[in-house]
């Protein structure tokens, strides 16, 4: 019996090499804008992480100042980022949205108070899961104000979703003594929660989600009236002059000076991850605009997850993980409902606060002129 060795000859190498790089190109360019928004969640839940492990242990820094340090250094970046590139209307924008700008800016400040209160008292992962109620309470308040469409299956959606948020509260008069099993009893570095304290936590997130949500229906007012960055840096001065003057008025909180190399970084990290956040879902969400990028907004949560672990070695418990399940798959099966809608390009960026909504409606400037005028 004869073998007969088979040789690859140098030209069929050099044909190949072209064909595995062109290969990886196109998995790369298919994929670019999943990437960039996987890349921007990171940054999100790392910053988050940072917000709750400077609020915890012998740091105990209040959330307002947490806020100042993330938004000023946002607000500075963004600021910055816009004149160069020469967006129109910087720094004030286009009059006739101006106030937009601002009630916008108002509702996403009580917005972000509400999570970082929450991030306190609860897991990272417990509390980020509210995030994803955002969308299908936004589809309510714009059918309600704007008159677009929200349909049974959001509806529905909505209703399983509330099922979720009750569950993670598992409030002891509807469930009774419930043992969580999977939180350690002991977690290192983080501070002691009461029940009634997680409760409350939970009631302020729900309340965060109406703040988000009413910000996101007043992005959807301002439309493409104006460069998404106008509207961020808008929420990051109001945020930024806001916690400022609470922590100078408000009795019992004052301003902690950083003690360490450590607090410094992680002040200063924040506010150039809120900014890095921006710009990759700004870019991602450019690139692609489907249902696999809106996908990959829910990974957060993973994110989530390991920080809790590896940090403070905790992890939320049976009640908490069905919950959120829940809330995830309800949230995520309504945004993959919503069809594809195909829009005219234009060169305003997507924002942070809108990721998650997924694809806008095709209306018209003049018809979102005309509805922000019914509003008012």
């Amino acid at each position: 019996m004869s073998y007969q060795s088979i040789n690859t000859s140098p030209q069929q190498d050099a044909e190949s090499t072209p064909q595995k790089e062109s290969v990886w190109r196109s998995i790369w360019d298919n994929n670019k804008g999943a990437c960039l928004i996987l890349l921007a969640e990171l940054a999100g839940a790392s910053m988050d992480a940072m917000a709750r492990y400077l609020q915890q242990g012998d740091t105990k820094f209040h959330p307002f100042q947490v806020i100042v340090a993330r938004m000023g250094i946002t607000f500075i970046l963004s600021s910055l980022y816009m004149w160069w590139t020469k967006v129109p209307d910087f720094p004030l924008g286009a009059r006739g949205v101006r106030k937009w700008f601002v009630i916008r800016a108002a509702f996403g400040f009580g917005g972000l108070y509400c999570l970082y209160y929450s991030v306190h008292y609860l897991p990272l992962a417990e509390a980020t899961v509210f995030r994803f109620l955002v969308p299908i309470v936004t589809a309510w308040a714009c059918s309600v104000f704007l008159g677009q469409t929200f349909t049974r299956k959001e509806l529905m959606a909505g209703l399983v979703a509330l099922v979720g948020i009750i569950i993670i509260a598992h409030p002891p008069w509807l469930f009774g003594d419930v043992k969580d099993e999977l939180h350690p009893k002991k977690p290192s570095g983080i501070d002691k929660v009461s029940p009634t304290q997680r409760f409350i936590a939970i009631v302020v997130s729900v309340l965060g989600v109406v703040g988000a949500s009413g910000a996101y229906t007043v992005i959807r007012v301002i439309g493409n009236r104006a460069h998404a960055l106008m509207s961020v840096n808008y929420f990051a001065l109001l945020a930024t002059v806001g916690s400022s003057i609470a922590l100078l008025v408000v009795p019992g909180i004052g301003f902690r000076m950083p003690q360490a190399p450590r607090e410094w970084i992680l002040l200063v990290a924040m506010g150039v991850l809120g900014f890095v956040l921006q710009f990759l879902l700004t870019a991602g969400l450019q690139l692609d605009k489907s249902s696999k990028a809106t996908s990959m907004l829910y990974v957060q949560i993973i994110f989530a997850l390991g920080f809790d672990w590896g940090i403070w070695g905790v992890i939320p418990g049976v009640w908490s993980m069905v919950g959120g399940a829940i809330v995830i798959c309800s949230t995520l099966w309504s945004a993959l409902q919503k069809p594809v809608v195909k829009v005219e390009k234009s060169s305003d960026a997507a924002d942070e606060e809108s990721a998650l909504l997924g694809e806008e409606e095709a209306y018209t400037n003049e018809q979102r002129v005309r509805r922000a005028s019914m509003s008012a």
